[in-house]
């Protein structure tokens, strides 16, 4: 019990330190997120008359008004979660949260398994958390026991009144980790927006957002140039989990390696 309670105290000291340590070493890319989302901002509001004018001219002033302001949704979205990351808002958020759960980081045979996937740098492996019991009981109870990732933490479901031995047995379903760690690896690379994208489609789609069409789905998109950064959040993440799963079994993964390789080289 001593034991644990020092283990729980570390890792929240660990979470406060993330906040100032982050702020500085992430401000280069957060700054740049925001700068460029401001950028085109600005180059959308000059531009507005002349938009307005054409669209007038050609009849087509209500389709396109419906457009502009689905663009103007999708900028303010993108401007207040760069504003959040910017001063730190996951780190408090993470920070705030993990008083209520259980957290472990990534063990040595998780690494070692995930790596190949997504790179040897391209995440900070160390940071990511592994969240399990506590208030998620509450959590996966409402939402059906879906397992979420939030910004650098995987939350597990686990049945309640089974002991943490019993939980950490549960990440022994590696694809499902896999998963969850591709939604680390958007926000990693794209922020915070990985989350609002990754709900929306959630939501309107009751859930649906998961399907890609397959193995033959895939061939198809490649064949008409679709990328892996024109899938949703959802279906990109589906997509490394079926790969990984497929690798695994030791069957052909031709199909998927070209969107591998795209999401090793931050193609989101």
């Amino acid at each position: 019990m001593f034991f644990s309670v020092l283990y729980w105290l570390k890792e929240r000291l660990r979470d406060a330190w993330l906040w100032p340590l982050n702020l500085v070493r992430d401000f280069p890319a957060r700054s740049g997120r925001l700068a460029h989302t401001l950028f085109t901002g600005s180059k959308a509001f000059v531009q507005f008359p002349l938009f307005f004018w054409r669209a007038v001219r050609d009849g087509i002033f209500k389709r396109q008004m419906r457009w502009a302001v689905q663009q103007v949704g999708v900028w303010l979205h993108l401007l207040l979660v760069q504003l959040f990351d910017l001063v730190g808002g996951p780190e408090i958020c993470q920070f705030v949260m993990h008083f209520g759960m259980y957290t472990t980081p990534l063990t040595a045979a998780e690494q070692t398994a995930v790596k190949p996937i997504f790179g040897t740098h391209n995440l900070r492996y160390q940071d990511v958390r592994i969240a399990q019991g506590g208030i998620l009981h509450f959590i996966f109870r409402h939402n059906g026991g879906l397992a979420f990732a939030t910004w650098y933490t995987i939350h597990l479901p686990v049945k309640r009144g089974e002991g943490r031995e019993t939980a950490v047995s549960s990440r022994q379903n590696l694809p499902l980790l896999v998963h969850e760690l591709t939604h680390v690896f958007q926000y990693h690379h794209v922020g915070t927006r990985y989350l609002g994208e990754a709900i929306y489609y959630l939501v309107t789609t009751n859930r649906k957002c998961y399907q890609y069409g397959g193995i033959s789905g895939l061939r198809v998109c490649h064949q008409q140039g679709k990328q892996y950064r024109h899938f949703n959040r959802e279906q990109q993440a589906q997509i490394i989990q079926d790969y990984f799963t497929q690798s695994r079994q030791s069957q052909d993964t031709s199909a998927y390696e070209p969107y591998v390789n795209q999401l090793r080289q931050r193609e989101l």
